[in-house]
Formats: structure tokens, sequence, C-alpha cells
């Protein structure tokens, strides 16, 4: 069975988290109690590996409870936690025989949990349920009432007990709803038989053949609800603060375990005692540190030595399977008990002599290891038939760690559904957004889930955000073939340029360079960085003007100063001379004129006067000679401009509304030439 979907109530802040789907790997985000924990909560206590349950005084809502739960009674009727499964082939084929004729194969089946941990089965396609009314019942004591009457010699005992059941009754079955009802139905075929004689055996006969379909009903339909909690998985919870220390002090365990088993150190100890086989009452008993020799007797000797083989043997597999897990080295798990003391220690394959403490491995290398040891136990070794829910796993792990838990985690789920929960965007796959369920906590302080739309709230979202940053500058590092340029402008008009230059069987960028703009000169160096720090060594594009030989300039100085070819200026390309020029002079005035005129419905009268700068020997480019003829004709220009007018001539032209002229073809065929030939020397 697989989990489809699952929906929480009146479970602590949650009033109703309303339908939640699950897919193979499910990541809860949202800000500290929001309600993320309580979700995973509810899930874990639904159907737990252990024998925790729901606990109305700690998990329904507080500002309720007075109100809502007047006696131990309310229990059966509230439901705290439905989960909708759906049910393979394998299971279908069990359940087929205990059907009706007529009846479908349900595949799907939704399980509620009430407080009083009682289950209620809902199918899809639904079951027959119709038949397990009063119905057939008043129908059948009618027809036995009936032929009573018509008997020549009246059955006293028999006219007595239909005319006692007859005044009601009603009152005494239970309602149909009741899980006593079909053993009222049982219990009155019972009484019945008593009365059975020559003369009235057929009327009796047939009356039980009524209660008989509504008992046979019943049974096919608790067989199913037996089989499907059968096969319904367990849910294993797991936390941060379970993970084991290196010296665990037997006596104190011993004693915590009756106390507190729940606690999550404690649930962890135990699930590596039931792993090893070993009973911690036993190794305590086997302490001989404070008996004389004289004691130690053959028998205690042979209990020492047994202790000895199962801790051996339980070190070897426990390596073995671990190391299957842990990917990253392999290690050598060593279980080794000392007086009132048991130990762990831990060797891996660079320094395999070297035993050291668990406690003195890193934090994540504890955090799998009490994580695995939980999850080998709790699902009986068997790793199928089990959900695993993760409450903020990897907090100690390095950022590129977390990445890799992503990995592990999608390794987990070829066998194992799994449920986290996250506030790191390092935890988050921004390749699968669809696996993201904000949680979101309301004014009220009730908690709910964000399933179709994302939510508002920034703190929430940041997570999820950064996280999408992360996975397209990931994507980015893939390539090889990289161009950074200084905006969106300066890639609507390359790829522009590319296409119009394809069309006469000119020079075109190459499919795999994948251009990127950086919001500006002052960010070109943090992306170029970025590129350089995962061997994705960039060709940078820059307008030439005075922001962009100052960029240049410090580029080629310290982060790019062995690869200075790979700082391409615009006019050095074009071999222009004495003019700062940005992409729109290759493009053209009359071009972007126009576009400024049908795009944003300006109209720019641009002199010759307006590109010179007596400041300066260099005339202006052609986008600072437009803002001048603006300010002279009093013309505010919109923000954004230079995209949006960027963008209608990028339109334009592959639409064949708009054409290049010589001179701009020229300088493109120059500017593509000299970016095919860049490339080619990176490879």
């Amino acid at each position: 069975m697989k989990a489809k979907r699952f929906r929480v109530e009146n479970f602590r802040n949650i009033e109703d988290s309303g339908w939640i789907p699950i897919e193979d790997v499910t990541a809860f985000v949202g800000r500290n109690e929001a309600g993320k924990t309580a979700l995973l909560k509810a899930l874990h206590l639904f159907n737990p590996a252990t024998s925790e349950l729901f606990e109305p005084k700690r998990d329904y809502p507080r500002d309720r409870y007075a109100r809502d739960w007047p006696s131990p009674d309310v229990a059966k009727d509230i439901p705290v936690c439905r989960v909708e499964f759906i049910i393979d082939d394998d299971l279908k084929s069990t359940i087929s025989p205990l059907l009706l004729d007529n009846e479908v194969t349900p595949t799907t089946v939704i399980a509620t949990r009430h407080y009083d941990q009682s289950l209620r089965w809902q199918y899809d396609p639904e079951l027959r349920d119709d038949v397990i009314t009063m119905d057939p019942v008043i129908k059948a004591f009618k027809s036995l009432s009936a032929s009573v009457r018509r008997y020549r010699q009246p059955q006293s005992s028999l006219q007595e007990w239909v005319d006692d059941y007859r005044i009601d009754l009603s009152s005494k079955i239970s309602s149909p709803d009741d899980v006593a009802f079909i053993d009222d139905i049982r219990l009155l075929r019972d009484q019945v038989a008593n009365y059975s004689g020559p003369v009235t055996a057929r009327a009796i006969k047939r009356f039980q053949s009524a209660l008989d379909t509504l008992i046979d009903r019943s049974e096919s339909l608790e067989k199913i609800s037996d089989i499907l909690k059968t096969e319904m998985p367990v849910f294993i919870y797991f936390e941060n603060y379970g993970v084991l220390d290196s010296a665990v002090w037997l006596p104190r365990f011993v004693d915590d375990l009756k106390r507190i088993p729940h606690d999550p150190r404690v649930r962890t100890l135990n699930a590596m005692f039931r792993h090893a086989n070993l009973d911690p009452h036993l190794i305590e008993a086997l302490d001989d540190t404070q008996m004389d020799v004289d004691d130690l007797d053959d028998d205690h000797q042979d209990k020492k030595e047994e202790r000895a083989i199962r801790l051996n043997s339980a070190s070897i597999e426990i390596s073995k399977k671990f190391s299957d897990w842990w990917q990253q080295r392999r290690h050598k798990i060593r279980y080794h008990a000392d007086g009132e003391y048991f130990r762990i220690y831990v060797a891996d394959d660079r320094r395999q002599d070297v035993d050291i403490e668990l406690e003195n491995r890193s934090k994540g290398f504890q955090w799998f290891f009490s994580f695995y040891l939980v999850f080998l136990v709790e699902s009986e070794d068997q790793h199928k038939n089990a959900i695993l829910l993760l409450d903020e796993p990897g907090l100690h792990l390095h950022p590129t760690a977390q990445q890799k838990l992503i990995n592990f985690f999608d390794e987990l789920a070829k066998s194992n559904q799994l449920i986290y929960t996250t506030h790191s965007p390092f935890l988050i796959d921004g390749d699968n957004l669809h696996r993201i369920r904000p949680v979101v906590e309301k004014d009220n302080g009730n908690a709910i889930v964000s399933v179709k739309t994302w939510p508002v709230d920034r703190d929430t979202m940041f997570p999820v955000e950064a996280a999408a940053g992360y996975a397209i500058m990931r994507g980015l590092f893939a390539h090889q073939k990289n161009l950074l340029v200084e905006g969106i402008t300066d890639f609507h008009y390359l790829h522009a340029l590319s296409q119009e230059c394809a069309k006469v069987g000119g020079p075109v960028l190459p499919d795999d360079v994948v251009i990127t703009p950086c919001d500006g000169t002052k960010h070109i160096g943090h992306m170029a960085s970025l590129f350089l720090g995962h061997k994705a060594r960039p060709v940078i594009l820059l307008d030439d003007d005075d922001a962009g030989r100052r960029r240049g300039q410090v580029l080629r100085e310290h982060l790019l100063a062995n690869s200075m070819k790979d700082i391409l200026l615009l006019g050095d390309i074009l071999e222009i001379e004495n003019q700062d020029i940005e992409m729109e002079d290759l493009i053209g005035k009359e071009i972007i004129s126009i576009s400024l005129r049908d795009a944003l419905n300006v109209n720019i009268d641009i002199k010759d006067d307006d590109f010179e700068n007596s400041s300066s020997l260099r005339k202006r480019s052609l986008p600072r000679a437009i803002k001048i003829a603006a300010e002279r004709g009093d013309i505010r220009l919109p923000e954004g401009w230079k995209a949006s007018i960027a963008s209608h001539v990028a339109s334009s032209l592959a639409k064949g509304d708009m054409t290049l002229d010589d001179v701009a073809r020229e300088r493109a065929h120059r500017l593509l030439s000299a970016l095919r030939r860049r490339f080619e020397e990176h490879s």
C-alpha cells in the first residue's frame, strides 16, 4: 500500500489541514512553530512502528479541550488523522474473493484514525455496506412473527419471545454504525435457536438465514479491514535529538527504559540493543568489576563469552549494512561492553586501526548512524511497508552535504516513501519544487498547508526561493560554455543577432552556449567567481563604456589574471574607437528609434550633438544619447525602457517586421565570430 494523501484534524495547532498530497519524497517547509512537526507527529501516531498512541490531554487542541471533551466517550467520534492509500494489484487479488459478485475491487482506501484508536475505512469504488442495516433484520423478524401467528397450535415460548422483541426491537440492538451491532445480531441468532422445534424449525431457519447474510457480510468486511491493517505501512518518526553517545551508562538506561521509553535518545539506544539482540539487564548483571575473582563461576564466564560473541556478530552486521547506506566512505563499527558502560567505537577505511568514540565522529555521521538504527529495527529489517518521517534532518551537515542528503532521500524513496521538514534551502530540491508543501501559521495560531498555490508569507517561502535560485545556478555550472553579459538587453540582442545571421548563413552562437545576464557590471565579478568555483570558466562580454572598462580592468588584474582573453569589450570587437559602445549601437539608431515609438509610444529626436561629450574625448553611446535627447524634449522614459526596446527589436526581427542594415549586419558577424572563436579556444 502506497500513501497518496493525508489529512490531519483536531491535533494540537491544526484544526483541519485539508488533504495534503504525498510524493515519494515530500518536504514541509515553514517557519519555526508553524506546525510542521505537528503534521509529522499526527502521521506517526496514525500507525506508529512503536507503541505510542494519540493522547487527548496532550494532542487535542488546548483551546477547545474543555468545550469538546466532556467525557472519554466522545473519543470515538473525533477523527484525528486520515490517510488515503493506493491498493496494489497483489492486495487486490487478496481482497477480491471476499467481495460480493457485483462488486468492483477498490483501487484506493481512506483509513481514518479516531482518538479512541479505532480505524474506519472508506473504499473507492465503494463496497456495499447497505446490507449492514436494520432493514433486513426488521423484514426477517416480521416474517418470523407472521409465521408464528399462523401456527394452528401456538408455540407459547416462541410467541412470548417474539412479542417481547416486537415491542421495541431497535432498543435491543445497537445502531448499525456501532461495532456492537453484529455482536447483537449474533446474539439474536443464537437466542432464537433455543425455540427451534418440529413446527418452528423452518420459520426460524429462514430468520437465521437472513441474519447470517448480515453476519457473513460483516465478517467479510472485517477480514478486508484486517488484511489492510496488516499491509498498511508503519510510520517511523525520527528527529535530530535521538543521536547516540559513545558511552551508555547501563543503570541509567535501564531506568529510563521503564520511565520514558519514547524519549528520542532512549528509543535510539533501545533500537541498538534490539538490533544486537542483547538484553541491557543481562549486560549490567554481567558487570564483574565489583565481584571477587572467586565469584566468577563457569556459568558467569559462559554468559560473558556469549555476550562477547553477540557483540562481535552485531558489530560485523551493522558495519556491513550501514556502509551500504553511508557511501561517503566505509566504516567499521564496534560494540563493546565494559563494566556498567556500553560503548560504541568507529573506525574508517582511511585509518582502519584507529577506533574513535562515536561522539567524536562528525555530527552528520552520528545523525545518519542513529537514524539508520531506528529505521532498521522499527521497520523490522524489511525496509518495506514503512514510511519515514524525518523532523529537521541534517541540521549539522555542511550545505554541500545537505545537498547530498537530498540524493540520499531519493535513493531511500525507491523502497520507502519519505516525508521531512526543513527550513534550510539546501535541503529543498530546486529541480522538484512540486514536492514542497509550505506550512503557514495563521493569525489565530492554527496551521494551514498550501497545496495549490504558494503562500504570500516571505519568511515561509524564503528557503524555497533560495533553493530555486540555487538550482538555476547549479544548472548553469553544469555547462562548460557560459557567456556572462551585463543585462537582459544583451541577452535579447545576442539571440536576435544570432538568428539574423543564421538566415544568411553567417556565424551563430553555438547551441550549447548559455547566456547569463548579471544585472549590471557590479554583479559580473560575483557571478564569475561562482562559475570559477565550480570549474566552469566563463567568457565575459562587456559594454565599452566607463563602467565596462573599469570592471574589465579589475577582473583582469584579480579574478581572471590567467585568462584575460576571456574578457571581451564590445568596442574592441567592433574596432570602433573614441566612442562608448553598447549593444544598441550595434543595432543602429534607426531601428532603436522605431522601437521607441512603436513599443513605448515615445518619439525622440536624436541629434548628432547628443552624442558629443564635452567632458570626454569619447562620444556617447546610443542609450546615453537617447537620455540626453529625452531630457531636452522633456520626455520621461519609463522604468526598464532598455529591456522593453530589446524585447521589441528581437520580436520584430524574428517576425520579419524589421531588418538589419548592412552596417549592423557586418558588426553582428564580427561579434558572433569573435565569440565563436573564444569558445573554440576553450575547447
